[in-house]
Order: structure tokens, then sequence, then C-alpha cells
């Protein structure tokens, strides 16, 4: 996809895909016919990708797939338990030699650091009591081209990982250019993980931080009528468990999309 703001090409296909993917499963009603296409929403792929990034893709590829050889050879030295010590040990490997190293190059890409340039960050915490005093912590990306403005339209962003790997600050890159292209103030969640943290407590940590935002939008520069929220894999699933809070709280109108 090239952009407008820097010239750069980026490939932003599976990342968009994976946003929309949520809402539309969440539309997708039983009365409805389903959508049969080839992509998504029936509109084509389209964009040019420069020879630097078609390489370091390819790179990248062949990286993982040497990663992928080398847990499926480590998982089988260990004895698979039904038990915390298992599910830890798990965890620890999926969140080091996978999720966690593909995240930060992919999202080192030389056209991806062009909009941290544009960006303001901040942070501030979300004080929560459902497990134990916590305070969740949340990134926020503000395009520089909205100091001042005082009601722009947010989006609160999940993680993907599984729910159990990976974190806020490796998505950074890609919100960035959320954030620059379509003029919105981001919010990075950094919500609890599994198995450390059980459900659905890291779903009430993403609900609260949904709230908190609503009800301070004020000081944090943002539309309280247009709220989005979003993510992609495991956050995926963060924000579709929030969604059954807010319906079962007849709390909807805490955001505009989903």
């Amino acid at each position: 996809v090239s952009t407008q703001s820097t010239g750069k090409t980026i490939n932003t296909n599976y990342f968009i895909q994976s946003n929309l993917s949520l809402s539309s499963n969440i539309l997708l009603r039983k009365d409805m016919p389903r959508v049969v296409s080839k992509n998504l929403f029936n509109f084509p792929l389209q964009g040019t990708m420069d020879e630097d990034f078609i390489k370091a893709d390819a790179l990248l590829m062949e990286k993982m797939e040497s990663s992928k050889k080398w847990i499926v050879a480590k998982l089988a030295e260990l004895k698979e338990k039904d038990d915390p010590e298992f599910e830890l040990k798990y965890v620890k490997m999926f969140r080091e030699m996978l999720v966690d190293p593909i995240m930060r190059e992919t999202g080192n890409q030389p056209g991806m650091l062009e909009y941290a340039k544009q960006i303001d960050t901040t942070t501030f915490h979300v004080p929560t009591t459902h497990d134990g005093n916590f305070g969740v912590p949340v990134e926020v990306y503000t395009p520089k081209k909205l100091a001042g403005e005082k009601s722009n339209p947010a989006y609160i962003y999940a993680h993907g990982g599984g729910a159990v790997a990976s974190n806020a600050a490796d998505h950074k890159p890609w919100l960035d250019i959320i954030a620059v292209e379509t003029g919105m103030v981001v919010f990075n969640v950094e919500y609890r993980l599994a198995p450390e943290t059980k459900c659905p407590n890291n779903v009430k940590d993403f609900y609260e931080t949904i709230k908190y935002i609503k009800n301070n939008s004020a000081s944090l520069g943002v539309d309280p009528d247009r709220i989005a929220i979003g993510g992609e894999s495991g956050g995926g699933y963060i924000c579709l468990g929030s969604m059954v809070m807010m319906a079962q709280n007849d709390e909807t109108d805490l955001i505009k999309v989903a």
C-alpha cells in the first residue's frame, strides 16, 4: 500500500484485513447469505512493493520457517501435561522464539519508522481492582498534525499474540501508520496475558480502559461519540469479550464502531 504521507510502500494488507475481518464476522447474521469472495469485501488487493521490501519480506519468511522447525523440535522435548508448569514452559517458548522477535523485526522497516516521526507518544494507567490493584498501561499515539485539537476520533486497540504473547509496544509501528493516515488518536492497551492472568481478567483490563477513555474523553482530547475498538488475532478475542460485557451491562453506547 503506497501512502501519501511518506511516499513509502508498506505491506499493511494483513494488518488491515485482520482488523476488518473481526467486524465482518460480528456483523454477519444467520439470515444473511455468506459472502463468497476471493478478496475481502470484494475489493481486489492493489498497490506495489519496493524491491528492498520484497527482499526483506523473503528473508523474514525464511527466518520464520527456520523458527517453526526449531520450535516444533523443542516442543517435542517437553512432556505434555495439563498443569501450570507445562503451560508456562510452552508460553515462554512461544513468546521468546516466535511472536515477539517477528513482530519487532517486521516493525523495523524504514518506511514504517518514518511514521514514528509524525507521532507524539504519551502514556497513562487505568486503575482497576478486578484482579488485584492494577493500573493497565496505555500508550497514546497522537498525530502531530492534530496538536491542539480537542475532539478527535479515537481507536482503542488490543494487540495480537493469542492473548498469551507479544505486547503493546511491538505493535506501535502499525498503529503509527493508522493514526497518521486516518487522523485518529490511537490508544494501545497493554492488557495482561495468560496464563499468568486468568480469563476474563484480561478482557476486563480492556473493558475498563474503554470506560476510562469514554469517561475522560475531554481531558484525553477525543470525541466521546467517535470511539472505535479493534484488534487482530488474540486482540480480536479481547475486543469481542469486551463487547459481550458492554451488552450485558447495557453499555453499548460506550463505543461507535467495533
